[in-house]
Parts: structure tokens; C-alpha cells; sequence
């Protein structure tokens, strides 16, 4: 299940690695860099002993080497005109608050221009590893990320901004510690190469899990998350 948990670590992508494959590469070039990892997979399907779990992350390996994922160390997250929705209630009347999107909308800049922003991106709300292998390390070393100088941590993930909320209120997250924050209609992981089909898991498209470190606008670092209860661990180290 793409909800189990991950015996591999986290590994970390660099600008030049992000774009040596483009979506344009040929098909002889694609064979070639894919086969090493394509043997693997058959090696594992063909094993009595290693389970799906295991056959799925190989597959993922293959699958990730022929798609294009933008983003890296070194990107500038500040060019992008997506934007992410506040994670909020759904308000019965105006003098609650604003369901109006462009209301609650948080451009790349506002959130992340000068300032040092730690981010892990979950699949989805509600989900077995989502709720209790990734979040709770960073709602656990919340006040480490502050004492390092991190200006804010956000949670992100491809969902509408009031299930978010609710999570998050259903996990006992305060706002302080964490910043829930949706891509509502995939545009920003899409963008950036993080659109996953979830479609087996009745979930449609969603985001990798991935985490980062943004400062003054730029990825410092940015890995795809493999092992989800030690990902606060590893962010926290690169900040």
C-alpha cells in the first residue's frame, strides 16, 4: 500500500538531478538510464520472500526516473503564481469568515519571501501514515524548527482547505506549531512534477510525500519522503 510505511530513508534531490530528465528525452535515453532499475524490479517480483510493499517501491523508482520533477535544491519557489488555501472551517455566516478562495489564498511570496519555511507535503488528510507516523514528530519537535530560526512549518497537501482543518483539529495540532496549508486543485505539486495518481486508494491525485527547507524564497533542501516517522528528524538536521 502506498500508505505503509517505508524502510528506505529520505533522499534528497539537487537541482541538477531534478532536471536530467525532461519529458522530451528520447525513448533510447529513457531505456537506458531505466534498465539497471527495471531489473530490479523484476528481480523482486520474481522473489517469494519480498513483499508488494517492496515490488511497489521499485516500481516507484522506474516510475520517478522517466517523469519530469522540477523542483530541487536551488529552485525559486517565489516565481510560481499558484497559490495555497488557508486551512479553515466552512463558514455558515460572513461575520465568521470569508469561503471565498481568493480570500484565503497565500501567494508563494507572502509565505515564503525572506523568511525560512520548513514544509512536508502529505498525500492526504485523514490517511493511516498522514496521521500517525508524519505528523506527529513535527507537531513533536514544532518548538526545535522555532529554535533554529524557522519562521513557520507547514503542513501541505493536495485536499480542499476544510478537511485540512478539521485534521488537523482532530490530531490536537495548534495553529502556532503548524501551518496547514491546500493545494486545492493540484496545481502547485502538478507545476512542480509532485502529482501522484492515488486513484487505487480512492484517493484520485494527490502530492508525493516530500519535505523542505525554503529560505528567502529558494529550496535548500527537498527530499522525497520514504520512511514518514523519521522525516521531521531529517528536515530538522538541514535546516
Amino acid at each position: 500500500s502506498i500508505f505503509e510505511h517505508r524502510s528506505s530513508t529520505s533522499s534528497i534531490i539537487t537541482q541538477d538531478q531534478a532536471s536530467s530528465y525532461p519529458l522530451d528525452i528520447s525513448q533510447k535515453r529513457k531505456q537506458d538510464r531505466s534498465q539497471p532499475l527495471l531489473k530490479e524490479t523484476m528481480l523482486i517480483l520474481s522473489s517469494s520472500t519480498i513483499g508488494r510493499t517492496a515490488a511497489h517501491q521499485a516500481r516507484r523508482k522506474v516510475d520517478g526516473l522517466l517523469r519530469s520533477m522540477s523542483i530541487a535544491a536551488g529552485t525559486d519557489l517565489t516565481s510560481s503564481s499558484a497559490t495555497w488555501q488557508k486551512a479553515r472551517p466552512w463558514y455558515n455566516d460572513d461575520s465568521e469568515g470569508s469561503n471565498v478562495a481568493s480570500d484565503n489564498a497565500v501567494t508563494m511570496s507572502d509565505l515564503f519571501k525572506g523568511r525560512k519555511v520548513a514544509v512536508f507535503g502529505i498525500p492526504a488528510p485523514f490517511t493511516g501514515v498522514c496521521t500517525h507516523a508524519h505528523v506527529p514528530p513535527y507537531k513533536e519537535l514544532a518548538s526545535e524548527f522555532k529554535a533554529r530560526g524557522v519562521d513557520e512549518v507547514v503542513c501541505y497537501s493536495v485536499a480542499d482547505p476544510y478537511s485540512h482543518h478539521n485534521w488537523a483539529e482532530s490530531m490536537g495540532v495548534d495553529p502556532a506549531d503548524i501551518t496547514f496549508l491546500a493545494d486545492d486543485d493540484c496545481e502547485w505539486a502538478k507545476e512542480n512534477g509532485l502529482d501522484r495518481d492515488y486513484t487505487g486508494a480512492s484517493l484520485g491525485v494527490r502530492s508525493e510525500r516530500f519535505s523542505m527547507m525554503v529560505e528567502d524564497g529558494k529550496v535548500k533542501s527537498f527530499n522525497i519522503v520514504e520512511d514518514a516517522d523519521k522525516d521531521a528528524e531529517t528536515l530538522l538536521e538541514q535546516v
